[in-house]
């Protein structure tokens, strides 16, 4: 598991399956929500608290490419993330193969890299198929998220990326949690 530094907020979509991840700000986002709501919403919570978020995590069904999160997130909207440019510090993808290459019309590898640069953000996601294992039945305490499945990058705010591994992510948590 990931305890991530707060304040963060989850963004859990309507039909995901459990556990929801509860954060300093939880937002279930229903079906017929847009992007630019979601994200909207998402700054206006990072403008007021200090500082900003630390993170903000995605909770979401997932392909190559795509956010299956309010009514879609996809490529060509990655540019509506710069409302969070300066309000997020790191955005974790939760979702199944989004970062994932050329299995679709959707490059997630680019789609990935565009959502860094737009937010300013760092982002974390994976391009395999993601689990919640057991803490489907058992739940997750505030605060936490649980490990990635498969291959996850890392991208910088200038889009660039590279392969990690969790204890990585554990890592820069850890970082995050001290203020570094």
């Amino acid at each position: 598991m990931f305890n991530l530094p707060q304040p963060s907020m989850a963004l859990n979509s309507h039909d995901v399956p459990p556990p929801d991840y509860q954060m300093y700000n939880t937002y279930k986002v229903s079906a017929d929500t847009a992007p630019e709501h979601m994200l909207g919403w998402t700054a206006k919570v990072g403008e007021n608290v200090r500082g900003g978020l630390r993170c903000v995590v995605f909770n979401s069904h997932g392909s190559p490419g795509k956010l299956h999160i309010g009514t879609g997130i996809t490529p060509p909207m990655a540019n509506l993330f710069k409302v969070l440019n300066g309000k997020v510090n790191t955005i974790f993808i939760v979702a199944c193969e989004v970062a994932q290459i050329g299995a679709t019309s959707f490059d997630g590898n680019l789609f990935c890299g565009a959502i860094a640069k737009a937010s300013g953000a760092t982002v974390f996601c994976s391009t395999a198929l993601q689990s919640t294992g057991g803490y489907a039945i058992i739940g997750l305490p505030f605060g936490q998220i649980d490990e990635y499945e498969g291959i996850v990058y890392r991208y910088k705010r200038d889009g660039s990326n590279k392969a990690v591994d969790n204890d990585y992510i554990r890592s820069y948590v850890r970082k995050l949690r001290l203020g570094l």
